[in-house]
């Protein structure tokens, strides 16, 4: 009975949650109308390892190589998924998403209902944000494994406040069991691992003797599935995460690359980015400066919002750290899109104790206060607004960008793979730039065309008597040996152009 009184008394206080979160799910459905869920070549390692895992047990992807550039939590999940419904990940993903962004958004709500100063006007307003927000829209309308990482973040927050509100052991486990399947979900789940250790370490009245009991068993527990995947990476190729580059750019360049994130999601700052390393240090400060305040004044230090405040300021200093020592792509919007919400909450959540102050020191409603608050909230909504239709024009007639997008189906190129099986035959191998496409959309078998940086496979590639090259302009990247680089060494024998790429067939010279 007691179970009855409380999803009621939930349902009361958080029916604007369940609205937003019911909005969010038909939004993702609505995108993917047209062509179905967004697919990305790491979506297409995801769901085929997820293929694996439940038709053979192996943690292989497509082309047959153990998975290793990103943990096994996620394409097990996806295998649970397609278990439970029957259904192939590619066509449950729209309503699969669609749950995970609505979950994300009522539990949004959920937490900001119970912040230190409880304000509707503020949830509201945020509640309308989130959903919005042009990043996390991105991130819930492709197969991703930050779909099921940013809420494992969220799911984090009041299980580790339930253990700094009274510290006990038992109390610890759960946050520690979500953390340790945030690391095998996305490798920056060490992130969670480190938050969570920091703030053992703040508990006021606690021995240090004890806070390190429990800091060890924290990190001990959290870090085990983690620690299975490295060592099973290890086993099968060598590697603990993949084969890894070392960084080519500075911690000053990855600080501007994120600040510009930050500009992209204020429409103040929206393609501005001449000061966009001051905005990402600007609001790396401020997070650091209200976490610091509340901490010295010695209240709220363990609220819901400020250790959202405390989880932005952990992710930014990982991730500026990682990019800065291991070469991965430029940070972008999904890199941060765990740093999303907490951010949001980071740099506004102090508004409704402002507002409040200010009435309770004119003695009458704040005009000032709710006319800066009401300007700052219009201007935001009106830059994701003028985004969200800039990438509906898009989305409503070619589909989700990816390889369900229009111009991957129609791709004349991908119509030459499928129709000429000579270009399959075992003495020809088939390199390319989009190798996951090509088996996604078509069934081939091909491999990558050698990064640069690799010389061993330059070498075995250019050890082929002969070769076909598939070259996609749409998925141009530097990093990968150049066709004129290729051309050097070998004899171009055929050339075929297409509207989007050309495939090159290559022999001895």
């Amino acid at each position: 009975m007691q179970w009855r009184v409380s999803i009621i008394r939930t349902l009361s206080r958080d029916y604007d949650s369940i609205i937003a979160a019911l909005a969010g799910f038909g939004m993702i459905q609505v995108f993917a109308r047209h062509g179905g869920i967004g697919v990305s070549p790491d979506s297409v390692i995801y769901m085929s390892t997820a293929t694996n895992i439940l038709n053979h047990g192996t943690i292989r992807d497509f082309s047959g190589w153990p998975m290793m550039d990103f943990p096994a939590g996620y394409p097990f999940f996806l295998a649970a998924v397609q278990l439970l419904s029957r259904t192939e990940i590619l066509y449950a993903g729209p309503v699969l998403n669609g749950l995970l962004f609505a979950s994300l958004i009522f539990t949004s709500g959920w937490l900001m209902e119970r912040f230190t100063v409880h304000s509707k006007w503020y949830k509201w307003a945020l509640l309308t944000i989130i959903p919005l927000s042009p990043c996390l829209q991105e991130i819930y309308s492709m197969i991703w494994s930050e779909s099921l990482f940013l809420l494992l973040i969220l799911f984090f927050i009041p299980a580790m406040r339930h253990y700094l509100q009274a510290p006990a052991l038992r109390r610890l486990l759960l946050p520690a069991l979500i953390a340790a399947l945030a690391c095998v979900t996305r490798y920056a789940g060490v992130s969670l691992i480190l938050l969570g250790g920091g703030l053992i370490l703040l508990v006021g009245g606690l021995p240090w003797s004890k806070k390190l009991l429990h800091g060890g068993i924290f990190s001990l527990i959290s870090s085990t599935l983690f620690g299975l995947n490295l060592y099973r990476n290890h086993l099968v190729t060598g590697t603990l995460t993949g084969y890894r580059e070392k960084a080519l750019t500075s911690f000053g360049t990855n600080l501007y690359h994120y600040g510009s994130v930050l500009c992209d999601w204020l429409p103040f700052f929206n393609g501005h980015y001449e000061a966009a390393a001051w905005v990402g240090a600007g609001f790396i400060l401020l997070g650091t400066a209200l976490f610091i305040r509340r901490w010295f004044a010695g209240r709220d230090l363990f609220s819901y919002e400020n250790i959202g405040a405390a989880y932005f300021i952990v992710y930014t200093v990982f991730i500026l750290a990682t990019a800065s020592l291991s070469r991965f792509q430029q940070l972008d919007s999904r890199l941060l899109s765990p740093l999303c919400i907490p951010w949001l909450w980071a740099i506004s959540s102090w508004t409704p104790g402002w507002v409040r102050g200010l009435r309770l020191r004119e003695g009458r409603m704040s005009w000032t206060g709710i006319v800066i608050c009401t300007g700052i909230f219009v201007c935001m909504q009106a830059g994701q607004w003028r985004t969200f239709k800039l990438n509906w024009e898009g989305i409503k007639d070619a589909g989700i960008p990816g390889y369900t997008e229009d111009q991957w189906k129609q791709s004349q190129t991908m119509d030459y793979i499928r129709h000429n099986a000579d270009m399959h035959k075992p003495g020809a191998p088939v390199y390319s730039n989009a190798y996951e496409g090509i088996w996604f959309l078509t069934g081939v078998h091909s491999d990558l065309i050698p990064h640069k940086e690799f010389p061993q496979d330059i070498r075995e590639m250019l050890h082929e008597d002969h070769f076909y090259i598939i070259w996609f302009e749409d998925s141009a990247n530097a990093d990968l040996m150049s066709i004129d680089s290729i051309r050097q060494v070998k004899n171009v024998a055929q050339e075929l152009t297409f509207d989007d790429g050309k495939v090159y067939f290559f022999t001895k010279k």
